[in-house]
């Protein structure tokens, strides 16, 4: 016969595993599911107000908390002691003990309200499903999520030297209609975010992409975390540079070479469409070369194949009779080469063959585009020098984008925020915890 090594009660104790607690009682309910009784292993806790510590009870009480489910329905009720405050002189007579897992007036456990928090953060679940999952109410997930939030540090404690500011469409575009005149307004929700370049976490989240949101912001951190900032990476925007030569005056302005590519590309895309409606009086058709093979003009020439270089070349012999896609197709290709040199010399010789190139183009397209180049190459040549880019800013629009579609998107700006900010800091250095 095999004899038990320990009694029932440690045995379910050690299956619980309850940090600081033990179980006294597991009843099978008749309706399924069991309740677990459990106690504290010491009975012994300081008064919150003189701090002495005590052992003595003055009572017990019964309190049900809900905790992380066990193979099916599970009800947790914990025998807490009211204990007698060992100080004569304290005004406060009793107190209830807490514990780490059930601070004062919890009525769930730390275990589960960590395993609500790495559901919702970590596996990128909605509120929703991760409250229905364990139990609880919409409410009772969120407020720890919030609560969590809180704990992130401070912004102006970390430090920072390289900052990203980019925007991202909140909502949907809603249409408002004005009760005076009758009119209807396009209103676009749009948020601006604030991420550390370095280790690509989130720093801040503001309502607007103007100029008064961002400094707003910026206005709010310390004058030493300010100091130490040395370049910040925007997009071709007026407004996000305004607000950092204004609150920023000693940091350098980095223009993303993404987006100044991508407006060669437009360029490039406006030259062709104007051709066609030119040559074929309507829009560019499977049938016209330059339609057909519109992606291959926007890829970089040196990352085609030997096969793409031919059908590319075919493309300026059978469908560009007048050489202006080529021109524009040029400029774009010698903004990609400025963009590549790494020292302010060879940047500057590859300014002067891209003006030849776009005064040989003659197109308003490619002007256009030359003028807005002059506009930002004192920030064009940062990047050159420093190479600090918004590709992690943009990483992390797309991460912020992914839990804005689980969430089913968001009424709530601070909700919407405290996820941002909670993910993005569990990514980057584990600080949602």
């Amino acid at each position: 016969m095999i004899e038990p090594t320990c009694s029932q009660h440690d045995a379910a104790s050690v299956i619980f595993n309850l940090p600081d607690y033990h179980v006294i009682d597991a009843i099978d309910l008749p309706l399924g599911g069991r309740r677990v009784v459990v106690r504290a292993d010491t009975i012994a806790d300081a008064c919150p107000d003189c701090g002495v510590v005590s052992q003595r009870v003055h009572a017990w009480s019964r309190q049900r908390v809900r905790d992380v489910g066990h193979a099916g329905a599970l009800e947790v009720v914990v025998l807490k002691p009211r204990l007698v405050c060992a100080e004569a002189a304290c005004s406060r007579r009793t107190f209830t003990q807490t514990t780490s897992q059930l601070p004062l007036r919890s009525r769930c456990t730390t275990r589960l309200r960590t395993a609500m928090l790495e559901a919702v953060i970590d596996h990128g679940r909605p509120v929703a499903g991760v409250a229905a999952g364990f139990g609880v109410s919409w409410w009772t997930t969120q407020k720890v999520v919030d609560a969590a939030a809180k704990r992130l540090p401070d912004v102006d404690a970390l430090q920072v030297k390289y900052l990203g500011i980019d925007e991202h469409r909140y909502r949907t575009v809603r249409w408002f209609k004005d009760p005076d005149t009758g009119a209807w307004a396009r209103v676009e929700p749009w948020m601006s975010t604030f991420v550390n370049v370095a280790s690509g976490q989130v720093l801040g989240i503001v309502d607007g992409r103007d100029s008064a949101a961002v400094e707003a912001w910026l206005t709010s951190r310390s004058k030493e975390w300010r100091a130490r900032i040395q370049v910040v990476a925007i997009d071709p925007s007026a407004a996000f540079r305004k607000a950092i030569t204004t609150c920023l005056p000693a940091a350098r302005i980095a223009v993303d070479p993404f987006h100044l590519v991508q407006l060669a590309n437009l360029c490039l895309t406006h030259v062709r469409q104007r051709l066609a409606q030119q040559r074929h009086a309507r829009r560019g058709r499977k049938v016209d070369p330059a339609w057909a093979h519109r992606m291959l003009l926007l890829r970089g020439y040196d990352t085609l194949s030997p096969r793409g270089r031919a059908r590319l070349e075919q493309v300026f012999a059978t469908d560009d009779p007048t050489g202006e896609l080529g021109a524009a197709w040029g400029v774009k290709e010698g903004l990609r080469l400025l963009l590549h040199t790494t020292t302010l010399q060879a940047a500057r010789q590859a300014w002067t063959r891209l003006e030849d190139w776009v005064e040989a183009a003659d197109t308003d397209e490619t002007r256009r585009l030359w003028n807005t180049l002059n506009v930002w190459w004192s920030a064009i040549e940062v990047f050159i020098t420093s190479r600090v880019t918004n590709a992690r800013t943009e990483a992390a629009n797309t991460a912020i984008k992914h839990i804005k579609r689980t969430g089913r998107g968001y009424r709530n700006n601070e909700h919407y925020q405290a996820r941002i900010l909670l993910r993005s800091a569990r990514r980057t250095c584990g600080a949602a915890h």
